[in-house]
This record gives structure tokens, C-alpha cells and sequence, in this order.
């Protein structure tokens, strides 16, 4: 009787393999539609603190063109139940060897955990507009603690030999570095005094360039000659005005030592602030900004100015530079103007 019963049992289970290699064959050939998700793991169990490699292998099918979503797993996440991501490898793809138009996808992760007892890794799928369209099995992990040894104590250090270093070998460990001061310094020498020759340099040109004629002076022929020849009324008002406030910058710079030629209005303007002018008393050195800046915006067209107006700022900066003639200096006899004026204080 329990013979039968036993061959009776043989040949259901047979009976039923049959069926699921025929589903299986059937399912092959028909083509299968739906992806499939497989975690692998190394090993079933692991100590505390130690790595263990999960595998994510997919096989999905082509037909159709559709793709689905990989689950986005990066290096210092979590999974459930405390699992700690320590790496995760680029997914690599190739054709798949289930499928006859499939596509497998795989991805290495290795994680660790840090409490001990039976651990499980929840599912990981893959997902078709936010839904789970194929996911992997719950795996079951045993952490364990690690055992120790009966008697543990540090292990000595292996290859490690004392090496005690001669005075030679700290010179030539030394020797880049004072090479290298040494040559930051000689660097900076030559940069140093390279500026300062560039310095007497242009204070020579300067010299040597410096007008027999007092700045003065040179600045009122130029500024007769302005009132007498009446540019302005020939339509060159701009002209008129670049030509007085070049003799304004002419006594500036000669008389006073301010580089005025080679300066905007603004920047002169700003020097003077910070560094009065010796010898020219504030309210002077005031009006001859505003001078300045009147002047440019003819020049500049962005103002205009009548005959009248002409006439009258030509004739103020030279009663101006008459007022602001340095002490020391004298002009000489029928300058300019045909006259000697004295110098005047400021009224």
C-alpha cells in the first residue's frame, strides 16, 4: 500500500514538473512581455561591520521599445532595516541569455551593517511610471559578532624597521627649499631694484623735459591768444575750451608739481582731495575743479556755452593763474600779456 501510495506521489510531482518546464518552453517561445528582478547575494551570512556584495541582475524584454527605471541606489545611502551603502558600481548592459530579444542589466552594490541578529534586505524593483513593474526577492541575512581571539592583543607591526636620519640626509632633505628661497630672494632683488631704476628713470625725463619757460607764463600766452583770436565764435567753442583747460593743467603741473596733463578731471579732482596742493589756498584749488569740469562737458558736448561765456571763463583763468603764481617765482617783463604782473595774494 505505501509502495502504491509512494509511486502515486512520483507521479504527480513528475506530472507537475512537466507542466512547468512546458509553461516554462511556452513562455520562451511566445515572447515574454514583463521584466524580471534577481538579487544575488555572496554569502548568507556576515560578521559586524563587514561587507557584503548584493548583485541586481534584470532581464527585460525589448518589445516595444519600452524601458523602465533602474532603482537609483548611490554610495552613503541606507536601505531598510539599517543596511549601510558603501559602493555602487556603474550598471553594466549587455543582451540578455534568457530572452531572444531582451536586453540584462546588472549592478554591483556592497553594503554592511552594524547591528547583529537576522537581517533582511527588502525588495528592490524596477518601475514603469512610479509603479513596481518587476522586483527582487526578500533576502534573509545572518549578522553575526565577530569572535575574538582567547587572549587578544595587538598585532606587532610588520616590515617596520627604525631608520635614523644623518645630518647629511636632513641637508639634502633641506636643500630644494633653500634653493628655492634663494631664488625668491635674488627674484625679488632684481625686481626691486629693476623698479627703482625705472623710477630715476622717469623722474630724468621728467627733468629733462621740464620748460625753460616758466609753466605760468606758457599757460597766459595761451590763454591771450585765446582772447584774442575768439575761436568760439567761429563755431570751435570745443576747441576753445581743450585749449584752457590745457593751460590750466600747464600752471598746475609746473608751477605745482601735480601731474595734471596726464590726469582726468576726476582723478585730479580726487588727488586734491586727498593731498592738498602747497602753496595754493583750498578755495583756489576748488574753483579750478569746477573749471575743469565745466570745460568738459563742452568738450564733450553735453553742454554749450555762449560768446559771452567763452570770453568771460578765458578772462577768469587768467586772472586765476595771475592769483596763483607760486612767490618764488617772478615773471619776466613783458610775458605773455606784454606786462609784469606781480604776484597777488588770494582776496
Amino acid at each position: 500500500m505505501c509502495n502504491r501510495s509512494c509511486n502515486c506521489l512520483i507521479a504527480v510531482v513528475d506530472l507537475r514538473m512537466i507542466v512547468i518546464v512546458w509553461l516554462s518552453l511556452s513562455a520562451t517561445a511566445w515572447g515574454q512581455s514583463d521584466p524580471v528582478m534577481t538579487l544575488i547575494t555572496d554569502r548568507d551570512s556576515i560578521g559586524v561591520g563587514e561587507p557584503l556584495t548584493l548583485q541586481l541582475v534584470s532581464d527585460e524584454p525589448l518589445q516595444g521599445g519600452q524601458r523602465w527605471q533602474w532603482p537609483q541606489l548611490l554610495a552613503g545611502d541606507s536601505l531598510a532595516q539599517g543596511w549601510e551603502i558603501l559602493s555602487v558600481s556603474p550598471i553594466d548592459s549587455s543582451a540578455s541569455p534568457v530572452l531572444d530579444a531582451g536586453l540584462r542589466r546588472r549592478q554591483d552594490i556592497v553594503v554592511l551593517a552594524w547591528d547583529s541578529g537576522m537581517k533582511a534586505i527588502e525588495p528592490i524593483g524596477l518601475v514603469d511610471s512610479g509603479e513596481v513593474a518587476a522586483q527582487t526577492l526578500r533576502a534573509i541575512i545572518e549578522v553575526g559578532l565577530v569572535p575574538l581571539e582567547a587572549n587578544a592583543v595587538p598585532k606587532p607591526m610588520q616590515g617596520f624597521k627604525a631608520y635614523h636620519f644623518s645630518l647629511w640626509d636632513r641637508l639634502q632633505a633641506m636643500l630644494p627649499w633653500l634653493i628655492g628661497a634663494l631664488l625668491a630672494f635674488v627674484l625679488g632683488r632684481y625686481a626691486y631694484l629693476k623698479w627703482r631704476s625705472r623710477e630715476a628713470t622717469e623722474n630724468d625725463e621728467e627733468a629733462g623735459t621740464e620748460p625753460l619757460i616758466p609753466a605760468h607764463v606758457t599757460a597766459l600766452a595761451l590763454l591771450h591768444q585765446l582772447e584774442q583770436e575768439k575761436p568760439w565764435n567761429d563755431g570751435r567753442g570745443k576747441e576753445a575750451q581743450a585749449i584752457l583747460s590745457e593751460a590750466v593743467r600747464v600752471h598746475l603741473q609746473g608751477s605745482f608739481g601735480v601731474k595734471a596733463l596726464e590726469r582726468t578731471t576726476d582723478e585730479l579732482a580726487q588727488t586734491l582731495r586727498s593731498a592738498p596742493i602747497k602753496g595754493m589756498a583750498a578755495d583756489e584749488s576748488d574753483w579750478m575743479i569746477a573749471l575743469l569740469q565745466r570745460s568738459d562737458l563742452v568738450k564733450f558736448a553735453k553742454q554749450d556755452m555762449d560768446g559771452d561765456a567763452h570770453l568771460r571763463v578765458v578772462q577768469e583763468s587768467i586772472a586765476w593763474i595771475n592769483r596763483t603764481i607760486p612767490i618764488e617765482t617772478t615773471a619776466p617783463e613783458g610775458a605773455a600779456s606784454g606786462e609784469n604782473t606781480p604776484p597777488q595774494g588770494h582776496e
